[in-house]
């Protein structure tokens, strides 16, 4: 049987207790209520029944426009769902919305399998989503605030994120991070990090006395790279200028 659509009083309706995002955009909720003012209001807000009240499980921005076009009553769909499936139709049509920080896709990503239960393959089918995307987002989550700050923006990019993670030791990490995020790299560049930190791990060697690695080159200060601003590819940062151009560049620059 199809769910009723019935008229109910905003004062009678709570907002998520859970809040998909952390900053509401008061213009989007302009526009949407001025579209509403114009047609209508053209898909319901789901509601749930919640101690004498209601709690809305979708429609967040729409219950926001009603109240902000100063209307008591908004069209709805009450629904009796427990915690777990309101947590799938909530994450679920919050991760059909724009601008979503990847923070934030995230931890909807997150909500979906921890708190609903679902495992990554349900989650792409309910998202039309890829398991390998799902999977990439999730371990986002996981990461500290700061690494999900400069994600979001974009200082540091996905893919970058997910070449420096094979990085293990905590401190290498958070150096090769800090060093991406304060100079912007590329993929190539990440990749050229990670097998250099890779090779040097696979170089050391325990003294015996204390157990504590030693590096078998001795001496060798460790190469780091930032992206050329002409040729996009990997230079040592002891060879940048004020201008991030690989000697090869700088090189043919002149000759313009």
């Amino acid at each position: 049987m199809a769910d009723g659509i019935e008229l109910v009083d905003l004062g009678l309706i709570d907002r998520p207790q859970k809040i998909a995002r952390d900053l509401i955009d008061p213009e989007r909720v302009r526009e949407l209520a001025e579209s509403i003012r114009e047609s209508g209001l053209l898909q319901p807000i789901i509601l749930r029944p919640s101690n004498g009240r209601y709690e809305i499980v979708a429609g967040d921005r729409r219950f926001l426009a009603h109240k902000l076009l100063n209307l008591t009553s908004i069209k709805a769909i009450v629904r009796d769902l427990d915690d777990r499936e309101t947590v799938i139709i909530r994450g679920v049509e919050n991760l059909q919305r724009e601008n979503l920080t990847p923070s934030e896709e995230a931890r909807l990503y997150l909500s979906l399998k921890e708190e609903g239960g679902l495992s990554i393959g349900s989650i792409a089918r309910k998202t039309g989503k890829s398991p390998g995307t799902i999977l990439r987002y999730l371990n986002l989550a996981r990461c500290s605030d700061d690494v999900k700050k400069a994600v979001d923006e974009k200082r540091v990019s996905m893919n970058v994120l997910e070449i420096l993670s094979e990085i293990e030791d905590p401190d290498s990490f958070k150096y090769y991070f800090g060093m991406a995020a304060s100079n912007g790299i590329s993929s190539v560049v990440a990749r050229m990090w990670v097998d250099d930190y890779l090779k040097t791990k696979a170089g050391t060697y325990y003294d015996g006395v204390g157990g504590v690695p030693v590096s078998s080159v001795e001496g060798e200060s460790k190469p780091s790279f930032v992206t050329c601003d002409v040729c996009l590819g990997p230079v040592e940062v002891k060879v940048v200028r004020s201008l991030m151009v690989c000697p090869e560049c700088r090189k043919n620059v002149r000759h313009v």
